[in-house]
């Protein structure tokens, strides 16, 4: 009985441990592992961080740019194949979405401009859990 104790107890250190790193917020700077082959647009990092998504590790990264909406609406077609922008449905004109792959990545894509500035946000699947 007490060595069934200790092993659920490892087992539950050993799940917050994993959770916990890969819950975590690098505030104005790029998490580090973060794909090189993920274009990230030029601009102030508003939020950068590791999470959990359903489907394994990953990462959110929201972006404020110089571009213009149209601009970097061009940056991602410019260097993504098969990339294809939708506009958001009751969003306004300004606010487009796009999911795309990149290897063995799914990339969920949202670009809107408000109040003169435009935002990206991305989260990047990686798809497994280790």
């Amino acid at each position: 009985m007490k060595k069934t104790l200790i092993i659920a107890a490892l087992q539950i250190v050993t799940a917050l441990a994993y959770l916990i790193q890969n819950h975590a917020n690098y505030g104005e700077n790029l998490p580090p592992g973060l794909p090189v082959d993920v274009p990230i647009v030029d601009g102030n990092i508003i939020s950068g961080r590791r999470t959990l998504f359903e489907d394994g590790r990953g990462y959110v990264i929201d972006i404020q740019t110089d571009l213009s909406y149209i601009e970097a609406v061009k940056f991602y077609a410019d260097r993504v194949e098969y990339v294809r922008m939708r506009a958001a449905s009751g969003m306004g004109p300004a606010f487009s979405t796009a999911a795309f792959r990149i290897g063995s990545k799914n990339v969920l894509l949202e670009i809107h401009a408000r109040d003169g500035k435009t935002y990206v946000t991305l989260a990047i699947h990686l798809g497994r859990w280790w």
